[in-house]
């Protein structure tokens, strides 16, 4: 019996920019973790979010939205589409930034976006066989996506 897939949050515009910034709709980061943790507590809004995932065609393709926010993409849809700002909670935010920040790693390393998402999309033996996106939505995940970027970038494989 073949698998139903599950809905996605589409027909979203590419939306130009690094996925960092494009979350951060404008507001000072300067790679400071600290202006982040203020950032999360307040709560992303979820258009924001939403404009960060369409940044990316790897993100745009998967269940993100879901992920990210642990809502339908109907309730999504519909969120977005009342015209009120919805704040995301402390979790999805930070969540929200891992992905955005992971990407954005990615791509300062591969040097393009395309080579990074295909990257970020392929199951590598330096993550015990785990895709890089999957690993992203725990702490733990994200730490070592990043720790192995920096690996990459600097020539450290030891």
């Amino acid at each position: 019996m073949p698998q139903a897939k599950a809905p996605r949050l589409t027909g979203l515009k590419k939306v130009e920019g690094k996925p960092v910034e494009v979350l951060l709709s404008g507001r000072i980061w300067d790679r400071d973790t600290m202006h982040i943790v203020r950032y999360a507590r307040e709560g992303f809004d979820l258009r924001d979010v939403v404009n960060m995932i369409s940044t990316s065609e790897l993100y745009r393709e998967s269940e993100l939205v879901q992920l990210i926010t642990g809502k339908s993409v109907r309730t999504v849809r519909r969120l977005l589409n009342s015209g009120e700002s919805t704040r995301l909670s402390r979790q999805q935010s930070m969540l929200a930034f891992q992905y955005a920040h992971a990407l954005e790693s990615a791509i300062e390393v591969f040097h393009d976006q395309p080579s990074a998402e295909e990257w970020m999309s392929k199951a590598t033996k330096w993550l015990n066989g785990y895709r890089p996106v999957a690993l992203i939505e725990s702490s733990l995940g994200y730490q070592s996506v990043i720790a192995y970027l920096h690996r990459i970038k600097y020539g450290v494989y030891q």
